[in-house]
């Protein structure tokens, strides 16, 4: 077994439970997280080919512990509730962070849903008349 690395600025995640957990392609994410003290709000990704940890730049914007996460194949990580403060106030949040530089097409739809968010209550057939493609339109559920 080949021994793992240290972010060469932060070291290693610090010791946490209640965090969550995702992979993406030889990449694994852990974020948020609890150690009987303090609540976690970090990213960390350690990726498996190398054996190499990185405290990634993004920061929830608001630390959590016994989270859901999941991650898109395209690279989008969503993150949903928790408890933000120490077994008193849970939250019903959803934070989204790109793990990775997304397809320009996916980029597109966001900032389509983002600028016109009335585009998600149109048909099925008025959207790809308009030109939005059918993988994107079959990811809605009408």
């Amino acid at each position: 077994m080949r021994p793992c690395h240290g972010d060469t600025r932060h070291g290693y995640p610090a010791a946490r439970r209640c965090h969550s957990c995702v992979q993406l392609g030889c990449k694994v994410y852990i974020c948020g997280g609890y150690n009987g003290h303090v609540i976690f709000g970090d990213l960390w990704m350690v990726d498996l080919t190398r054996m190499q940890w990185s405290r990634l730049p993004a920061i929830l914007p608001e630390p959590v512990y016994f989270h859901s996460a999941a991650v898109t194949s395209s690279g989008l990580m969503l993150v949903h509730g928790g408890v933000v403060q120490i077994d008193t106030r849970r939250s019903s949040k959803v934070f989204a962070v790109w793990l990775c530089v997304p397809p320009l097409k996916q980029l597109c739809w966001q900032t389509l849903i983002h600028t016109q968010p009335a585009v998600l209550h149109q048909s099925r057939l008025a959207l790809l008349e308009m030109g939005v493609p059918p993988d994107l339109v079959a990811t809605l559920d009408h």
